[in-house]
């Protein structure tokens, strides 16, 4: 288990802790490294290729190079971000390797497994890395984190996370239910429920005994703030779920204001697509630093649909995958969108302004010399490369984070050595999530590293050396 406090209260609430300093055993500050984590940030639908990649040459990676591009948002990240290019999927599409479903079925089942999808049920045939990680390095039994946000597909489309083969992780999209795992509240007896639910009490105020014993050693300037930094964002949280009608608590926050008029039945409704979102990431950046989990992936939607996008300055007419081909309908058969081109570059960057909110949640809690998000790998990929073709080549990835300094940052690097980025004839995706499960810490039986993650049938053994510092 990570190097974590958690505060105890009644019936089984608690409240998980960054780490504190100043409440760590000394041998321990020297002797226990901080611990490795990987993130899935899975948009789907394929990108507007044209507008997504740095404008610059291939080396360095600054802020002008991403500048008019959908990674201007991220552009205070550039000196902690690596995007390669050339990365095909494996299986690989076009039905030119063994496997069921269609492009988009392997688009979603193959990303995080590099395994085929079965015959009959088209779920994968094998665990996916998030999972893998998380049974090498979770307490026993607990699982990478999955998250959704909106609605999803009841098929191979609406997962990107497995247990094992043919054993979906359906990803959660409720995050009053993830709240509730997070802190213990499923356990909670009668009494307990009835103050959190009925009274409307904070599960700060089931561990008030317990924060007050534990505020009473003198902690350090950095570790109060870090405390309440952390103890006001848990309180915010719950009072936006309860603004959003998803838990009962006090209705009191500058952020609720703006989901007041949502309806709480609405869940899976275009209208709550923004808020919950940000939800999930909060619950995702807390459960990372706090230690619940190694993993975690938050997939978008689904693949083949995606919401309406009707915010923040747009205000379309069909939903994603209508306009990822930019056709009217779903297959195809409808008339020309015009304009689509632009308005999937204006998704592409929203989804870069929503990745930049998690980076920000995770690059606030300091660990060790620097901090949660420089212990991560973030990992932004989507579930095609150009969605009106059903492209597997040329994979957009965007990786934050060094994950312990495991990973260059600052680069923008072309990992193919064939005269086209988009090409499946070398550069395998399960090399790159060979080269994340290493990254994050696992071994193999003898203590060595992973050698090669997914089916051995498809791509190639070992890792992409040239990502590594």
């Amino acid at each position: 288990m990570f190097r974590r406090h958690f505060l105890r209260g009644a019936c089984g609430a608690a409240v998980g802790l960054p780490f504190l300093e100043s409440l760590a055993p000394r041998s321990a500050r020297a002797a226990t490294p901080d611990p490795r984590r990987f993130i899935a940030f899975f948009e789907c639908n394929g990108v507007n290729m044209d507008r997504f990649f740095p404008t610059s040459d291939f080396g360095a990676l600054t802020a002008a190079g991403l500048a008019g591009t959908s990674l201007e948002p991220l552009s205070d990240y550039a000196s902690r971000m690596l995007i390669p290019r050339g990365i095909h999927m494996v299986p690989r599409g076009f039905n030119r390797d063994p496997s069921a479903g269609d492009d988009h079925n392997k688009g979603m089942g193959c990303k995080l497994t590099a395994q085929p999808l079965l015959e009959g049920s088209v779920y994968a045939a094998g665990i996916s890395a998030d999972q893998f990680i998380a049974q090498a390095l979770n307490a026993p039994g607990v699982p990478a984190l999955s998250l959704r946000v909106g609605s999803g597909s009841q098929t191979v489309a609406g997962v990107c996370s497995y247990f094992g083969r043919d054993q979906p992780a359906v990803p959660e999209n409720n995050p009053w239910l993830v709240y509730q795992d997070l802190v213990g509240a499923t356990n909670l007896d009668d009494a307990a429920r009835y103050r959190l639910t009925v009274r409307r009490e904070s599960v700060l105020d089931l561990v008030d005994r317990d924060f007050s014993r534990l505020k009473k050693p003198a902690l350090s300037q950095s570790d109060s703030e870090k405390l309440d930094m952390h103890l006001t964002a848990l309180r915010q949280l719950e009072m936006a779920m309860g603004g959003a009608g998803l838990v009962p608590c006090v209705l009191a926050s500058d952020r609720a204001a703006e989901i007041e008029a949502i309806d709480p039945n609405s869940i899976r409704d275009n209208a709550q697509y923004k808020t919950l979102g940000l939800m999930q990431m909060d619950l995702l950046a807390l459960a990372i630093a706090c230690g619940n989990t190694h993993a975690a992936t938050l997939l978008w939607g689904s693949g083949a649909a995606g919401p309406i996008f009707q915010w923040d300055g747009m205000d379309h007419e069909y939903n994603h995958h209508k306009l990822s081909h930019g056709n009217t309908t779903d297959n195809c058969s409808g008339s020309a969108v015009d304009g689509y081109e632009q308005m999937l570059a204006d998704i592409d960057t929203w989804y870069a302004t929503q990745l930049k909110y998690l980076l920000d949640r995770l690059d606030a809690y300091t660990e060790g010399d620097g901090t949660v998000l420089d212990n991560c790998a973030v990992v932004w990929m989507n579930e095609l490369s150009d969605g009106k073709e059903h492209n597997f080549m040329d994979l957009p990835y965007v990786l934050i984070g060094s994950c312990g300094g495991y990973f260059k940052m600052g680069q923008y690097l072309r990992l193919t050595a064939q005269e086209r980025l988009k090409n499946d004839v070398d550069a395998p995706h399960n090399k790159l999530l060979t080269t994340i499960i290493n990254a994050v810490g696992v071994t193999d039986e003898d203590g060595g590293p992973i050698t090669d993650f997914g089916d051995p049938a498809f791509g190639e053994p070992g890792e992409f050396d040239e990502l590594k510092a």
